[in-house]
């Protein structure tokens, strides 16, 4: 998040049911000058989209896009859009986002270009993260071997999803949009392989990979740069009950900005109670599902790990196993087997998590009166900022908290705001 001197690494909560959406959001901004982290609690992150209609928009991640505030990014489409009700809240984030393309007043060519650049260093630096995990897990082979092993799962990875589905394009760019980003950024993905990787003798295949992955970060589903998570709730005109969707953006490229849509969530005659968290919020994550979300992040990523470590010695024990034969085997297991043992795994725990903790709380939450949905956002969010103080860590989620209530009948009201 270095790059626009400011993250907001925050908390925010969204709980809803029939009757309405209660969002809650901290204060806290973390400002990045001169080789210093400060943190400051004066970050409003939770913002009505237009006056008149029941729709909100919070953010979370990087805090400007290309030097812009996202708050001043709101005030622009309010006065180039003059928002009137849409048929439902994607229809208002979709409109959002897109009045951001081809906008040359605020992001200049050159400007980005730029962007472009932060944007490959940055998926360069989670291939690295990823290789030094490979090395910590147990992975052997030299540095080369483990680079081109990291390079080799992110190819793979903006390909195939988790599931083993192909991953698609993203519906924000163009058909042909890759072969743009190839040609018009040849020089700039030469020059920051260069410099990137020039401690490393990588093979013809892993040069290959890095040359499609400059190409595939930009035009795939898959965020692995520094993000903007924006997130929408409330109700569109023809909806009866709220619903909450989530955006991740990251960067203008040749004009349109690089976002895609990552969850939803709507309340109607099935669902009737849910509850929606986003950014810094690990201690309602863990008090909603008994585990704590980078624990078992870190168990879903050791569990992949270890399979791919094995999947390497048993292979590589088989030395009379023609070695092409040996590959293909390899890399079979790999992307396909491992994953579905582990995903399958991690399906059955989430099962037991849904019986035992999650249902008996959206059960209260399904009865609650619109104030509770307030009362509980905020508490929800308190939590995390309960666990920055006891364990004297720095306060990423902090000050003041924000609550919004959306219903029907009364629209957008503020439950508790910054300021009074």
């Amino acid at each position: 998040m270095a790059r626009g001197g400011a993250g907001v690494m925050t908390s925010e909560i969204a709980v809803m049911n029939q009757r309405g959406v209660a969002l809650a959001a901290d204060s806290a901004v973390t400002l990045y000058a001169g080789g210093k982290i400060i943190v400051r609690n004066d970050q409003r992150k939770l913002f009505q989209v237009a006056d008149d209609l029941p729709v909100a928009m919070m953010i979370f991640g990087v805090a400007d896009l290309m030097g812009h505030p996202w708050e001043v990014l709101l005030e622009h489409y309010r006065k180039a859009k003059q928002p009137r009700p849409l048929t439902n809240v994607r229809d208002y984030a979709a409109e959002f986002t897109g009045s951001l393309d081809h906008l040359e007043t605020l992001f200049p060519e050159a400007r980005q270009d730029d962007e472009y650049r932060r944007l490959l260093v940055s998926v360069f630096r989670f291939v690295f993260r990823l290789c030094n995990y490979l090395r910590d897990s147990g992975a052997e082979g030299t540095d080369e071997d483990i680079m081109q092993r990291g390079i080799e799962m992110v190819w793979q990875r903006y390909l195939v999803r988790d599931d083993g589905t192909a991953r698609p394009d993203l519906a924000c760019f163009p058909p042909g949009f890759a072969a743009v980003v190839e040609k018009d950024y040849a020089a700039i993905i030469e020059e920051i392989i260069g410099y990137s990787f020039q401690a490393f003798t990588l093979d013809k295949t892993a040069r290959e990979r890095l040359h499609e992955i400059a190409v595939l970060c930009v035009t795939k589903d898959l965020f692995l740069e520094d993000v903007t998570g924006l997130v929408f709730a409330g109700y569109g005109a023809n909806d009866p009950y709220p619903s909450v969707c989530s955006y991740t953006a990251s960067a203008v490229i040749k004009g349109i900005l690089k976002r895609g849509l990552t969850a939803e969530n709507r309340i109607d005659s099935r669902v009737h109670a849910s509850i929606a968290l986003f950014a810094d919020s690990e201690v309602t994550y863990a008090f909603l599902r008994g585990i704590e979300l980078d624990l078992e992040a870190r168990m879903y990523a050791t569990f992949h790990a270890m399979g791919q470590t094995l999947v390497d010695q048993v292979v590589s024990a088989f030395t009379d196993v023609d070695p092409a034969q040996r590959e293909a085997i390899r890399r079979q297991f790999q992307t396909e087997r491992v994953p579905q043992y582990v995903n399958r795994c991690f399906d059955l725990i989430g099962q037991y998590q849904q019986d035992t903790y999650i249902e008996p709380i959206l059960s209260v939450v399904e009865v609650s009166a619109r104030q509770d949905l307030a009362e509980m956002a905020h508490d929800l969010v308190n939590l995390n900022i309960f666990k920055k103080k006891i364990m004297a860590q720095k306060q990423t989620v902090g000050g003041a908290i924000d609550v919004a209530v959306i219903s029907r009948d009364k629209g957008f009201t503020w439950f508790k705001r910054q300021g009074g």
